[in-house]
């Protein structure tokens, strides 16, 4: 019993004695996020668009004279390459060597039918003085009417013989221009006729592209207008800039231009339709821009002067931002985006430069939460972080 009690006393004696636990206070974890101080810029609008390219200048080739087909170049076939002047096609030109021929004969007789009445007044003429009559002699007397049916007869037969050499010239289809051709529709042997589709050829001088852009983007387009205020043409150097692209990676190829003119809108989408000008897009054969090709297209803008850009992860239901004030603790901002892409969102008002905007996405946080922010890169100064969260 006495070993008992005396057991009891001594683990009183222990426990009284055992150091005390130190307690603290649980660690604060802060959400960490990114931030930018933010600085007013200027931002270039780029717009976005996708369209085919397209001949800026299309013909089609018809005959003006009829005849059968004795020719046709090796060049005029589709996708044909060819040059200014080249004879394309020559229909039989028998009949209107015949018909030169006569016209020429035709002029002969003419000139000499004149020239006989002007002998006739200049005798008639003489003969009158020989007479020794006085003043001048009628008109009949010096054969006018009849020199002047015969003018007149001489210049119908100069006429016949420019217009039998002009069918004559016609029976060879010569190219209007350096280009290529985009679709034949004559055989040798064939008879065609008077202005009668025979193939369609395109200017390889430069190429178009229609563009179509949305009424959100129209505003921040500078607009190719017919003239100046001033009356002058527009220059190619004011006209927005455009750069059309196909491919991706190692195959993307790109060529520049200038938007050329507007077309109007089209009544079933309400896009405003462009037009945007290539300038030699056949120059390099390893990368030519191919007639019918589809292509995306990046076009200079407005400039918007004093906007804050920020990042598209940035925005908060596409209607508000973060910002960091003076302690770290984060604001809700509502601001009206003045222009947005994939990208960026560009704010004009509702936002003043110097203040911290958080760019890292914090969905749950709340108004006045601290958070750990890195701030351009640099990390926070550890007395300015909140110790502690508001219980």
């Amino acid at each position: 019993m006495l070993v008992l009690v005396g057991a009891v006393f001594a683990a009183r004696a222990i426990l009284s004695s055992a150091p005390e636990a130190q307690r603290s206070a649980p660690a604060v974890l802060l959400p960490t996020a990114q931030a930018t101080v933010l600085q007013p810029v200027s931002y270039p609008i780029v717009l976005h668009s996708r369209g085919t390219v397209r001949p800026s200048r299309r013909t089609t080739l018809a005959p003006e004279v009829v005849g059968r087909v004795t020719g046709l170049s090796e060049r005029f076939v589709t996708g044909g390459a060819f040059e200014a002047g080249e004879v394309l096609v020559r229909l039989d030109e028998r009949d209107y060597r015949i018909a030169l021929t006569r016209a020429q004969a035709n002029q002969a007789q003419a000139e000499a039918a004149l020239a006989e009445q002007r002998a006739q007044a200049a005798t008639a003429r003489a003969d009158w003085r020989a007479l020794g009559r006085r003043g001048e002699p009628s008109a009949l007397t010096l054969r006018e009417p009849q020199t002047a049916a015969a003018l007149a007869s001489r210049d119908a037969a100069e006429a016949e013989v420019q217009r039998a050499r002009l069918d004559l010239e016609r029976t060879r289809i010569r190219a209007p221009y350096d280009g290529r051709v985009l679709s034949r529709d004559v055989d040798e042997g064939q008879f065609v006729t008077r202005g009668a589709p025979i193939g369609v050829i395109y200017a390889i001088e430069s190429v178009e592209v229609g563009l179509p852009l949305g009424a959100r983007q129209v505003p921040f387009l500078e607009l190719p207008s017919v003239t100046s205020p001033s009356g002058a043409a527009e220059s190619d150097a004011s006209r927005s800039a455009v750069v059309v692209e196909s491919g991706s990676g190692p195959d993307r190829q790109a060529w520049s231009g200038r938007i050329l003119r507007v077309e109007g809108v089209d009544a079933g989408t309400q896009q405003l339709n462009l037009v945007a000008r290539i300038e030699r897009p056949f120059d390099d054969p390893e990368r030519p821009l191919r007639i019918g090709q589809y292509v995306r297209a990046r076009i200079d803008g407005r400039t918007l002067e004093q906007v804050f850009v920020l990042p598209r992860a940035s925005l908060r239901d596409e209607r508000e931002v973060l910002l960091l004030d003076d302690e770290g603790r984060v604001s809700r901002r509502a601001v009206t985006p003045l222009w947005s892409d994939d990208e960026v969102v560009v704010v004009r008002n509702g936002l003043t430069a110097g203040e911290i905007l958080v760019l890292t996405p914090l969905a749950t946080i709340a108004d006045g939460a601290p958070v750990r922010a890195t701030i351009d890169g640099r990390e926070p100064d550890e007395a300015s972080r909140p110790s502690d969260v508001d219980s």
